[in-house]
């Protein structure tokens, strides 16, 4: 049976997306490299106000074999189109803190942006850390930043209810003393996703919620993935990379970048 949506409700990623996926892409190069990195496990890869399930795509590129947990069968197409289709696997989890991977099965496990509405962190992590055999990467997002606070303030005022998680677990320190306290060593954190202008305000919050829009009733077009096709990245991007790549490590950026980094490294 087709998982196509009834209705066709047509959003298209914005620029703001466009570029943090360009960013994510390129850091998961680097990673790949670095780390020696040839399998990969996403766990959550529900997309938030965005597509799923396409964001291991870098890691996909650079030759890992990526397994995505609750795979969108609908993103196959962005896989196929990028022809690395054959880096793919997809499995069903029905508990993210209790799953049937056998230990130490891949080499980095990580989440994107979803880890702040998992309802047992601790437990979560230490899902993460028994399947892994050494690192595991949580990337969040940054409240440590303007956007934060009018993203909050758009949703008080239209009295939408907040659906980003809990966000003690968007600030940086938070998030790092839960993975040390599972037993993690921190081996890298740093901040992406640097561009002049503050995260995603709410703005188009305010427009999906007052449409009632859920993933039963749209499609997502993804201009990024034509980038990646071609290998060509518009202009813009590329400038706004050119510092942000480099300079990622560290804390320095942090009250303006739109999201924050951690990979926490099992001890032996």
């Amino acid at each position: 049976m087709s998982d196509q949506p009834v209705e066709r409700d047509v959003e298209v990623e914005g620029f703001g997306v466009s570029y943090d996926r360009q960013v994510v892409f390129f850091h998961q190069h680097i990673l790949t490299r670095e780390l020696n990195l040839k399998t990969i496990l996403e766990m959550p890869s529900k997309g938030d106000k965005a597509e799923s399930s396409i964001y291991s795509i870098g890691f996909a590129k650079a030759g890992c074999d990526v397994t995505v947990a609750n795979f969108e069968e609908r993103t196959r197409k962005y896989w196929q189109e990028l022809d690395i289709e054959q880096h793919l696997k997809t499995r069903d989890v029905a508990d993210y803190a209790k799953t049937d991977f056998p230990d130490n099965e891949f080499d980095l496990t990580w989440n994107y942006c979803t880890f702040a509405g998992l309802p047992d962190k601790d437990a979560y992590i230490q899902e993460m850390m028994r399947v892994s055999k050494k690192y595991v990467l949580l990337l969040c997002g940054n409240n440590f930043q303007l956007g934060y606070v009018i993203h909050k303030a758009v949703h008080f005022l239209y009295k939408f209810p907040w659906t980003h998680g809990d966000t003690h677990y968007t600030f940086l320190g938070n998030v790092r003393d839960l993975l040390t306290r599972n037993g993690l060593k921190i081996k890298e954190c740093g901040t992406i996703d640097s561009p002049p202008w503050p995260s995603p305000v709410g703005f188009r919050d305010v427009r999906l919620h007052k449409k009632g829009i859920s993933k039963t009733n749209y499609l997502w077009e993804v201009p990024s993935i034509r980038y990646m096709k071609s290998g060509q990245f518009p202009l813009w991007m590329n400038l706004i990379r050119f510092y942000d790549i480099p300079l990622r490590k560290g804390y320095w950026k942090l009250p303006f970048s739109h999201m924050f980094y951690l990979i926490g490294e099992k001890q032996a």
